[in-house]
């Protein structure tokens, strides 16, 4: 239906003018609707009859052939007649410009307001970097509760739209959700415990004048049977990617070593087994390449029994050749703490202390940057044994005993070094 601004002058139109619908094609009634025209007083009259009754508005639509909306319409244009001049149409450009700046006003949308200061959002941002620096997991719900606690007033807004607000603020900051990569139990490292530890171990070489041959540290490693690696290439595009494992579910402990200088201890592996079993008859036996050092625990791990052998066949040995005066730094495993093992390493020169628990990623060498390298190269090892043996072919522990053996021969001297220089405990610039 046209607005009155597009009547010609002079031009009302009479509704008993107009011819009926019957008297039109079929398709004409519609074409007649398009052109009724209704002077400003035919509306009025119109408007006031349609909301003289109650639900009166569909019936008087229909009898003056119009949409019930376009009388809802009228309604409200009437309705402005206290501001506007009761005019059917614009005569001058004053008056059009009056009803544009009037429409304008009406239809202006400035927007919601801001119920959330910015600077307050910013305080967010520490707070939300603190919780991921101490490994905690953040979502929107905590933000904006620390948000309502910051400034409770906000809760007039609503819980759901200040949420809403605060997701839409941390993706301007280049915050969103990610999926977690990497689960520890400890990742918070204080600079003031790694600081006062190193200093006393420092400290300890200098009082006691241990040289870096001296110095030494331990660990134990899983090595599974089956090191099956992380990645592999292939082409863009492909929808599956399978790798070929050999399937085999045996495991190991390995024990390394490793001096300040360089030096690297026989390994010491310890097999799934039992005492006098046929495993460990094939220790005794020298089945295995004598480069290693070989025992057996009923769960292949380290206990009490199996620390007190490498204490004899590792250990004891090679303080012997410097004369019985060796500095060990092992973490706060149960088996290394027990009295009878420290006391048994006392016994033979060897003075222990232990790395802070939760602190071993940073300051134990073997943890830092030995294993990484010595499992990497067993995976190679398992991806040679798989190229050049049948599809099926399971590695024994013979196999097993060898891919460590070379596995700890290719760690290079420097890696060793630059990690105890990278801990800060370098006896070469103690005074």
């Amino acid at each position: 239906m046209a607005d009155d601004e597009d009547i010609p002058a002079n031009f009302p139109v009479e509704d008993n003018d107009l011819p009926d619908d019957d008297d039109l094609p079929e398709d004409e009634p519609v074409r007649k609707r398009r052109l009724l025209f209704y002077t400003l007083e035919q509306k009025k009259t119109i408007v006031h009859e349609a909301y003289s009754q109650p639900r009166h508005v569909r019936l008087t639509a229909r009898k003056w052939r119009v949409q019930p909306v376009q009388i809802r319409r009228w309604r409200v244009q009437l309705q402005a007649d206290a501001v506007l001049p009761a005019y059917p149409y614009p005569r001058t450009i004053e008056e059009r410009t009056i009803i544009k700046d009037h429409k304008k006003l009406k239809t202006r949308n400035e927007g919601r307001p801001v119920e959330t200061p910015e600077e307050l959002l910013n305080g967010l941002l520490p707070y939300v970097d603190g919780l991921r620096d101490s490994g905690n997991s953040v979502s929107t719900t905590v933000v904006t509760l620390e948000l309502l606690r910051r400034s409770p007033q906000l809760l007039q807004v609503g819980f759901v739209p200040l949420r809403r607000r605060v997701l839409r603020f941390l993706k301007r900051h280049h915050y969103t959700f990610r999926v977690v990569t990497h689960k520890a139990q400890n990742h918070r490292y204080h600079a003031m415990v790694i600081d006062d530890w190193v200093g006393y171990i420092n400290r300890q070489i200098v009082a006691s004048a241990y040289m870096a041959e001296h110095i030494c540290n331990f660990d134990e490693t899983n090595v599974d049977f089956d090191p099956a690696p992380r990645s592999t290439l292939c082409k863009i595009g492909e929808k599956t990617v399978s790798l070929r494992v050999n399937g085999h579910s045996g495991r190991c402990t390995v024990m390394l070593g490793c001096t300040a200088s360089g030096v690297k201890f026989p390994a010491f592996i310890i097999w799934k087994g039992v005492r006098d079993g046929r495993i460990h008859r094939d220790c005794r036996q020298n089945v295995f390449p004598g480069d290693n050092v070989y025992t057996v625990q009923p769960s292949g791990w380290m206990d009490g029994e199996a620390f007190q052998e490498w204490i004899q066949r590792v250990v004891r040995p090679y303080a012997e050749l410097h004369n019985n005066s060796l500095y060990l730094l092992l973490d706060q495993f149960s088996v290394h703490m027990k009295h009878n093992n420290t006391f048994q390493l006392q016994q033979i020169g060897v003075e222990v202390d232990f790395i802070p628990a939760g602190y071993t990623p940073v300051l134990q060498v073997l943890d830092k940057g030995v294993h990484k390298p010595f499992k990497q190269y067993l995976r190679e090892e398992s991806i040679a044994f798989m190229v050049n043996h049948p599809e099926g072919t399971k590695p024994t522990r013979l196999d097993i005993a060898h891919w460590i053996r070379r596995s700890w021969d290719q760690v290079q001297n420097s890696t060793i070094l630059n990690t105890w220089r990278s801990i800060g405990i370098n006896p070469f610039h103690n005074d």
